[in-house]
């Protein structure tokens, strides 16, 4: 995968920022373990890949495509936290590391990642996380795997960082947020308000306002659960 703009970084990086000063404001002091957030969604997004010999599995595509975004949510953060904050920082090292070496030597031995599996390339991200390693090299060549182009990163990360944002904003902590509207998951209807709004300037706050108008017109049409 090609990487991606400046613009399009700064604009992730100041997203993911926001998201977590609404969570915790003191995030960048606390430090929080984003690397092991890592490594737990990439054993989840090997799940739905498939890795058992004694049975039949087929890769769920678009259930690991969502966890690479979840992902990618947590790198963001990590560069953030690697830079204290400064976004632009964050996003000059973001691509200064997204070089095209994939070769990659861990624990004494050498390894050429466009040579390794979609099981393998999980492997090795779950493996780096542990011990707090980032390649993002080996992120562009999943994203790949999954059809995502930098463009397509940048639309459905900002689409799950607006509802991420929105059900904060309506209780999601408090327990008052309805997930399911008119029968169906909240991250549903937010892809459908995606593929129906084609423009890039501003897609977060106009991916918002159609959310929240959605929401309140299901809500008073009794239809949220």
């Amino acid at each position: 995968m090609e990487k991606p703009s400046s613009n399009m970084l700064l604009a992730m990086l100041a997203l993911q920022d926001n998201m977590n000063k609404k969570i915790d404001p003191d995030w960048i002091l606390r430090r929080h373990a984003y690397l092991r957030a890592v490594l737990v969604e990439a054993t989840e997004a090997l799940e739905h890949y498939g890795w058992k010999w004694w049975k039949k599995q087929s890769p769920d595509m678009p259930q690991l495509r969502i966890e690479l975004i979840d992902i990618w949510h947590f790198v963001l953060s990590e560069y953030l936290l690697r830079a204290g904050g400064d976004k632009a920082a964050a996003a000059n090292a973001m691509l200064a590391d997204w070089r095209s070496d994939y070769t990659l030597t861990f624990d004494g031995s050498q390894y050429d990642l466009n040579m390794l599996d979609m099981r393998q390339q999980l492997e090795m991200l779950a493996a780096l996380a542990a011990v707090r390693r980032l390649n993002l090299p080996l992120l562009a060549l999943l994203f790949a795997a999954c059809g995502l182009t930098s463009a397509a990163l940048y639309r459905e990360y900002v689409s799950k960082n607006v509802l991420n944002h929105f059900r904060q904003d309506r209780g999601y902590k408090t327990g008052n947020y309805k997930k399911f509207w008119d029968g169906l998951e909240d991250n549903v209807h937010m892809a459908e308000l995606l593929s129906a709004n084609g423009a890039e300037e501003d897609l977060s706050s106009t991916l918002y306002q159609a959310l929240a108008a959605r929401y309140d017109a299901l809500g008073a049409a009794g239809k949220l659960a």
